[in-house]
């Protein structure tokens, strides 16, 4: 590598290569200098962001679903969920999806907090929302989607993500997050 090839900063990406483009991520070789002055190849997980949102009825109990994931091959328990449209507003992505996926529409749909999915491959930043005052609309479920809807306690949800029957990573931070800064006012 010549110096005019070096990038200007340690760690800044140089020489980008798209290795798969699909509807739902586009996957990079990226190519860096790490603090050593080594050149480091990583494939990346390019990502447009997404949502998940916390559903809350107005007893307290909170709205989930029971999904069939094909990349696990069974079933997880989450709260719903979805991808950003090129665009789209956080806040109206986690309104059509709670609507899509749980039947409810929500009279108020309030910011939570953000975090990355899977930093060490992925870009992908997943956006929070707290759903309340939710009223019962059509499911518009995708092709393909085979999606249960489950209504459980605060402590129900404890109680499955520490005995391990919630998995899903989202929905774990989600939840943490809910609690954490909504103060989880059920």
């Amino acid at each position: 590598m010549t110096a005019a090839d070096r990038p200007r900063a340690l760690r800044e990406p140089f020489g980008h290569e798209e290795l798969l483009a699909s509807r739902v991520f586009r996957v990079e070789r990226v190519r860096f200098v790490d603090g050593a002055g080594r050149e480091i190849v990583r494939e990346v997980v390019r990502h447009p962001g997404a949502v998940t949102v916390v559903p809350v009825l107005e007893d307290g109990r909170l709205v989930t679903i029971r999904n069939w994931r094909i990349a696990v091959g069974g079933w997880l328990e989450e709260f719903c969920a979805g991808k950003l449209e090129p665009g789209e507003d956080p806040a109206l992505a986690a309104a059509r999806e709670l609507e899509e996926e749980t039947g409810f529409r929500a009279g108020e749909v309030r910011a939570v907090g953000t975090f990355f999915t899977s930093p060490g491959f992925a870009d992908e930043l997943m956006h929070v929302f707290e759903a309340r005052g939710l009223t019962p609309v059509p499911r518009r479920l995708e092709i393909g989607e085979e999606i249960e809807v489950a209504v459980r306690t605060v402590a129900d949800v404890e109680s499955m993500i520490r005995d391990g029957r919630i998995r899903d990573g989202k929905t774990i931070g989600a939840f943490a997050q809910w609690r954490l800064h909504v103060g989880g006012r059920a």
